[in-house]
Formats: structure tokens, C-alpha cells, sequence
């Protein structure tokens, strides 16, 4: 008996899915499975200045990581958006990958 493709798609993506949702009940829903880890809390939002049509905000979040050592410690969400489309990406940064960021930026910064 020759096995449908149809099934197989359907189960590849019902395996997708209680991978995701797996993970959002680990890490307390969405925002925490995207990063890896618990979100304790957000702590900022930053609207930056408009490019054009797109707009960019910046949203970091303070993680609650399973391993304290390895984290991730720092979740940066990247969103862009314009008036047809929206883009996210996460990055989950660790507790020393943070402090680099700010520093380089704070540099950066001071250069100009």
C-alpha cells in the first residue's frame, strides 16, 4: 500500500506543532519560546526614527533562564514594519554578549 504524501505533510506539521507549543508551555507562551527562556519582564520599548515608510521598534526583555550560567540572560525583539508588512526576529543574548552590546554601542555612540 502506497503511503500519501497528504499524510505525511500533515503529520510533519502536527510534529511541528506540539514542538511549539511544547516549548511555549516551557518557557511561559510565545515571547519566552522565541527566546528560549522565561521572560521576567520587559524592559524597555524604543520607537526609532522613522526610515522612510518603515518603522523599527526595539523591545528588550529581562530572561529568567533555566541555566544561569549559560542564560540566555537578554532577549532583543527587532521589529520592523511598514504599511504591507511586519518582520520580527528575536535575539537572545547572554549575560556577557549584553554587556559587550552595550559597551560597542556606548562607543559607537561617543565617536560622533
Amino acid at each position: 500500500m502506497p503511503i500519501n504524501l497528504q499524510y505525511v505533510v500533515f503529520a510533519l506539521l502536527g510534529l511541528v506543532a506540539v514542538f511549539m507549543i511544547s516549548k511555549m508551555i516551557k518557557n511561559g507562551g510565545f515571547t519566552g519560546a522565541m527566546f528560549g527562556a522565561p521572560v521576567r519582564e520587559m524592559v524597555s520599548e524604543v520607537e526609532l526614527q522613522p526610515r522612510g515608510m518603515m518603522k523599527t521598534r526595539l523591545k528588550i526583555y529581562a530572561l529568567d533562564p533555566r541555566d544561569p550560567a549559560d542564560g540566555p540572560h537578554v532577549g532583543v525583539e527587532v521589529i520592523h514594519s511598514t504599511v504591507g508588512s511586519w518582520n520580527m526576529t528575536p535575539i537572545s543574548l547572554t549575560m556577557a554578549e549584553a554587556q559587550s552590546l552595550a559597551e560597542q554601542l556606548m562607543h559607537a555612540a561617543k565617536e560622533h
